[in-house]
C-alpha cells in the first residue's frame, strides 16, 4: 500500500478523533455546595417528573480541568456541569450547565456521523458515560415540588 493511500485512510480517523470529547468518569463528583442547588434549579425549570434521580461523576478533561458529568435518569440526559462556587449569587445556577445530551436526540451511530458537531456524540460514548455515572457517581434525588419551592419555574421569553 503506498503512502498516499494510507494517508487517505488515516486522515479521516485522526480528524474524527480530534472532535470527540475524551472524558472519563473517575469517581463521584466532590461534595460541592453548589451542585445540589444547581440540580434543584435544573429540575424546577426542565422537569415534569415528581421525583428526579441524578448521578454526578467527576470527569477529567484532556486540558486537566474537572467537570461533572451528570446522568439524569428520568430524562435519559447527560448534563455537563461546571461548579459555580458556594458564594455565587442566586440566579447564577443557569450558568453552571455547559451542555445537555439526550439519548436519541443528540446521539448518532458512529463517530463519522458526528461530522464535527459539538452537539452530537456517538451512541456508544453516551452509553459509556451513562454507565460510568451510574457506577461511580454521587446520587442526588430531587423532588420536583421541593425544587419549585426554591426555584419557581422561569418564564421563557418569546422574544428570542
Amino acid at each position: 500500500m503506498n503512502i498516499a493511500r494510507l494517508l487517505l485512510i488515516l486522515i479521516p480517523l485522526v480528524v474524527g478523533c480530534a472532535h470527540e470529547r475524551l472524558m472519563h468518569v473517575s469517581g463521584p463528583y466532590p461534595d460541592s455546595p453548589s451542585i445540589k442547588r444547581c440540580l434543584q434549579y435544573w429540575t424546577s425549570n426542565y422537569s415534569t417528573n415528581a421525583i428526579n434521580h441524578f448521578y454526578a461523576g467527576a470527569a477529567h478533561l484532556t486540558d486537566g480541568s474537572t467537570v461533572a458529568l451528570v446522568y439524569w435518569k428520568e430524562e435519559r440526559t447527560i448534563i455537563e456541569f461546571s461548579d459555580i462556587g458556594a458564594d455565587a449569587p442566586k440566579g447564577a445556577e443557569k450558568e453552571a450547565w455547559i451542555q445537555d445530551l439526550r439519548l436519541d436526540r443528540d446521539t448518532v451511530d458512529t463517530l463519522e456521523d458526528v461530522g464535527g458537531s459539538n452537539y452530537l456524540v456517538p451512541h456508544r460514548t453516551w452509553v459509556d458515560w451513562m454507565e460510568q455515572c451510574l457506577s461511580c457517581g454521587r446520587e442526588f434525588i430531587i423532588p420536583l415540588g421541593d425544587a419549585r419551592l426554591l426555584y419557581p419555574k422561569e418564564k421563557i421569553s418569546d422574544a428570542l
